[in-house]
């Protein structure tokens, strides 16, 4: 058997992106608003993923 190597896919350089995809992470680039990751708080960090989960 051989090995398969795993290829890393850099998802900020697809040319394509589905629409519910796009969204939410337009969504979750606002609520960042262009501050750097450690300034977020793990509270906030926890609200934005659950909001991605909750059906609006």
């Amino acid at each position: 058997m051989s090995r398969t190597i795993k290829k890393e896919i850099n998802l900020n350089k697809l040319k394509s992106v589905c629409s519910p995809c796009m969204s939410e992470a337009k969504k979750m680039e606002q609520k960042i608003s262009n501050r750097k990751v450690s300034e977020i708080k793990i509270e906030e960090v926890k609200t934005i993923v659950s909001s991605m989960f909750k059906k609006d």
